[in-house]
């Protein structure tokens, strides 16, 4: 439970990066429901779509982290994923603070750029319904993300499906207050904050990671185990 909650505050703070990276599919979406309707259905659906892929996504992570620690561990290697996984969580942790490397260079990854990509993004908002938003997030849910990538490695560790999918379930959760009241509260919160926030969340992804890899070591019995990680 203590992950699970580390993980929802690393997406509730990081939520600002999400607003710049996503704001503006939702105010394409929001500009195109009628103006006489509700709008929150289209705000729901559309985190909904986002969350699902990234319980998927989170999922899929988590079996193929389970098959990698059987292996390694058949190979005399114990928690060589929570090992690794700790070791890139760090790292990126450290990237996402602005403190290795340039901020954001794990996000290009070019697909944005794709034609196939933009192609099913112009149909996409075409849709006037709110399922199209529904869409809209299931799509948006593969697109390059720093701030993703060390809770994927995180789900990657959880050692299961189930579990690697509901870590990031409780991140999509996590992100969804700050996305979901973009249109009213983003105007006044000041850039400073909005950096401030996210390298909070960048610090408790590595703190987050130096956990996994301690737990690691511990699987391995080259420390003592104990509650803190």
């Amino acid at each position: 439970m203590t992950a699970y909650f580390e993980v929802f505050i690393i997406g509730l703070l990081g939520s600002m990066h999400c607003i710049g990276m996503c704001g503006g599919f939702v105010a394409m979406y929001s500009l195109k429901k009628p103006a006489d309707g509700p709008s929150m259905p289209y705000h729901i659906l559309y985190n909904v779509g986002r969350t699902t892929t990234y319980a998927v996504i989170g999922g899929v992570m988590g079996f193929l982290g389970s098959l990698a620690q059987t292996a390694a561990a058949l190979h005399g290697f114990r928690g060589g994923v929570l090992l690794f996984a700790g070791a890139m969580m760090v790292l990126m942790g450290l990237n996402i603070a602005g403190v290795l490397g340039k901020r954001g260079m794990f996000e290009d990854a070019g697909i944005t750029e794709l034609p196939m990509f933009r192609k099913t993004l112009q149909r996409i908002l075409k849709f006037e319904s709110a399922w199209g938003a529904l869409v809209l997030g299931l799509l948006l849910g593969f697109l390059p993300c720093g701030l993703l990538y060390p809770i994927f490695l995180n789900a990657a560790a959880s050692g299961s499906f189930l579990s690697g999918a509901t870590i990031m379930v409780v991140f999509g959760l996590g992100t969804m207050p700050a996305l979901m009241a973009f249109g009213l509260l983003v105007t006044k919160i000041k850039p400073h904050f909005k950096l401030i926030l996210y390298r909070i969340a960048a610090v408790l992804i590595i703190l987050l990671g130096a956990r996994t890899f301690l737990k690691g070591m511990a699987f391995n019995g080259w420390i003592p185990p104990v509650k803190l990680w």
